[in-house]
């Protein structure tokens, strides 16, 4: 059990496992994995499936919590409790806490850092490195990680329910209750604040993929599924995107996982197979 505190104060926590001996036969001999939307590290779902067999090539595993772990959940903050999780959290954050795990792991004493993330962790990783860029970080994986697009979002088919949704929360926010809990289906059934609904996914559209992914200055490895992306607001119409960003960028490799739901349900042996050929070569 480990754990950091970041910049602004959050304490969060996680696990690292190292190798029992031999160096990693992958391109990096630690990778951090970081949980999507009120997910946590000590879940039981594939992140724990992949620690075991990153471990077996020899790669110690940094499995963490950010501030988003759990739907909600009361942090330390700067000595004080402050509310936190899903609901609560703003993007932007996100660049403490993956600082804070980068920071960490190279104090451990590793030279060669990779980051994989799923779902929204694979979005905020994309953003921490095409925003903010980190050189101790040589590769990341982003699997899944959805597109957060207000024109997209509002001329799909689930469009008014968005729009609904988005206008109820600009008028909680104009009324002075930011942080009035809004239950919403589109683009992802999640309970957050007004302010939060809005970060993610207003008319600014700041954290969306396609922005970021030319800036991101390491090997970046993508993958969607082609089930989600046929039934996921988040994810309807983005793999051609992100396959012809491939087209031109040469740090960039697009994976469409075949029949693969958002947790690669049925898929998790192929998922591997993809990232272990991909960080052999990295």
């Amino acid at each position: 059990m480990v754990n950091v505190e970041t910049r602004d104060g959050v304490r969060l926590d996680g696990t690292l496992r190292r190798p029992g001996s031999g160096a990693s036969r992958l391109g990096v001999d630690v990778v951090i994995l970081h949980h999507g939307v009120g997910g946590n590290f000590y879940d039981q779902g594939m992140f724990q499936e992949y620690s075991e067999t990153l471990l077996e090539q020899g790669c110690s595993v940094l499995r963490v919590n950010n501030r988003g772990h759990d739907p909600m959940n009361r942090s330390l903050v700067g000595g004080e409790t402050r509310r936190l999780g899903a609901a609560y959290e703003l993007l932007d954050d996100c660049k403490y806490d993956w600082e804070a795990w980068v920071d960490f792991a190279v104090e451990a004493g590793f030279q060669s850092i990779g980051i994989w993330g799923h779902s929204l962790g694979a979005t905020k990783s994309i953003y921490y490195m095409g925003s903010k860029g980190d050189d101790r970080v040589k590769c990341l994986v982003a699997g899944s990680p959805p597109r957060f697009s207000y024109h997209t979002f509002a001329n799909l088919e689930e469009g008014p329910e968005f729009l609904d949704r988005a206008g109820e929360s600009q008028r909680q926010i104009d009324a002075g209750h930011p942080e009035a809990l809004i239950e919403t289906l589109y683009p992802f059934p999640l309970l957050v604040t007004a302010e939060v609904f809005m970060d993610k996914y207003g008319p600014g559209a700041r954290y969306n993929i396609l922005d970021h992914v030319p800036s991101v200055n390491v090997p970046l490895l993508v993958m969607i599924g082609t089930e989600e992306s046929q039934t996921l607001t988040s994810f309807k119409g983005l793999p051609p995107e992100i396959d012809k960003l491939a087209g031109e960028l040469d740090h960039l490799t697009f994976e469409s996982i075949p029949g693969a739901d958002h947790s690669y349900t049925h898929q998790r042996d192929y998922v591997w197979d993809v990232v272990r050929k991909w960080l052999e070569k990295v």
